[in-house]
């Protein structure tokens, strides 16, 4: 929010809240959680939105520890296989459901942080669109 755009009942208030580089999982969760409180309140989550993609993009996907990245392609064929996505319903499908599939076919899901990197994957998928936190529908 600009300042020539509030009225005179209104003023900006500025915020530091330090940033634990030791756990940004934890971190980005606080925002997430801070993020619905802004909703509920009517509250601008604009800032709040910047804070959180750039804590997902500083998060790293892997953890380096000689692990071979899985082809993206191939999971989101794979992905695009499940029963759900082949014949969507009017209900979401959940991530957590999502992983598990993947990993009953044989996907490795002991990588680190591996939900972020399956969560941009689905909404890859051709008529995907996310609904929730870790919610999935996809249009008919």
């Amino acid at each position: 929010m600009e300042e020539d755009h509030l009225n005179e009942n209104e003023s900006i208030i500025s915020l530091k809240v330090p940033l634990s580089r030791e756990n940004l999982r934890e971190e980005l969760n606080f925002f997430k959680e801070l993020r619905v409180f802004f909703k509920d309140y009517n509250k601008p989550v604009e800032d709040i939105d910047f804070i959180i993609s750039n804590l997902e993009s500083k998060i790293e996907i892997f953890s380096n520890d000689n692990h071979i990245i899985p082809d993206e392609e191939k999971i989101i064929r794979q992905i695009a296989k499940h029963p759900y996505f082949k014949n969507p319903g009017d209900y979401p499908i959940r991530l957590l459901t999502i992983l598990k599939y993947l990993k009953k076919k044989g996907f490795n899901m002991h990588y680190k942080d591996i939900d972020i990197y399956i969560d941009k994957l689905i909404q890859k998928v051709d008529g995907v669109k996310k609904v929730g936190r870790g919610l999935y529908i996809k249009s008919r």
